[in-house]
């Protein structure tokens, strides 16, 4: 199909939902799923999930750059590039060499002022290091060419919860379970959100409730990933009410 009928989504080369920064480790295929095209041709579908370290592949992971479908043109060549040296740098910060890392950034981010990604990759290292208002700015200001995707406005939500901006955070949940109703790590953001800002919080009651029937669901697939990563939510579903029955018998306490 020729590229005027067919545009291609920015490939976003390094988005990274690393387990060290946050305990989520969120389906991508719930947040952005797409088909890119190589410049050979070849086509190639995204949404994989991350290897064992909670990391994407590089190669394709992607980000949803679109407002209502509306899709922009990619250099491959470009976004190869972003994707090594994104995971180069990412791996020097895992050794805790934070100035290393940020000093890739910085080069990469000269050499490719106009894509994101970079700011993107930025905002994770500085989570890495406890930094959560600098890796706040960095998560806002990689939406700037991608202001409509989704798996950057939940990393975004993310940190805004664990920086106790609950009233924000809330806002973007709210937006993004528009679209994607079951998917639990967002249910149960706003339902913690909800709880910190009232405890009494009738909604958010009802949906960390709604959260721990999505993860029955999840549970009942008996697919690996989806039960750990279901009772990950419930074990923080008790954390926030320590007598829901329905969190306790899933975990069979």
């Amino acid at each position: 199909m020729k590229s005027s009928t067919k545009i291609l989504l920015l490939a976003q080369a390094a988005l990274l939902i690393c387990g060290c920064t946050s305990r989520v480790t969120t389906d991508p295929t719930k947040l952005s799923h797409v088909e890119i095209k190589g410049q050979t041709g070849e086509s190639v579908k995204t949404g994989a999930p991350p290897n064992k370290d909670g990391v994407f592949s590089p190669e394709i992971a992607t980000a949803d750059a679109s407002g209502g479908g509306i899709p922009v043109a990619i250099d491959m060549d470009a976004e190869r590039a972003i994707a090594k040296e994104s995971l180069e740098a990412w791996r020097t910060a895992v050794k805790g060499d934070e100035k290393g890392a940020l000093a890739k950034l910085d080069d990469l981010e000269k050499r490719y002022p106009t894509i994101s990604t970079v700011k993107f990759m930025k905002a994770q290292v500085y989570e890495h290091f406890g930094k959560r208002e600098l890796s706040i700015k960095y998560y806002r200001e990689s939406l700037d060419n991608s202001e409509f995707s989704s798996l950057r406005q939940f990393k975004l939500a993310e940190a805004l919860k664990k920086g106790k901006h609950y009233k924000e955070a809330e806002e973007i949940y709210r937006k993004l379970l528009k679209t994607f109703s079951d998917l639990p790590d967002a249910k149960l953001g706003l339902a913690l959100c909800l709880i910190a800002q009232n405890k009494d919080s009738k909604e958010g009651h009802q949906v960390l409730a709604e959260t721990v029937i999505l993860c029955e669901a999840q549970m009942k697939t008996r697919e690996p990933g989806k039960v750990a990563s279901a009772k990950r939510i419930l074990k923080d579903v008790l954390e926030a009410d320590p007598g829901n029955t329905a969190a306790k018998q899933l975990l069979g306490q």
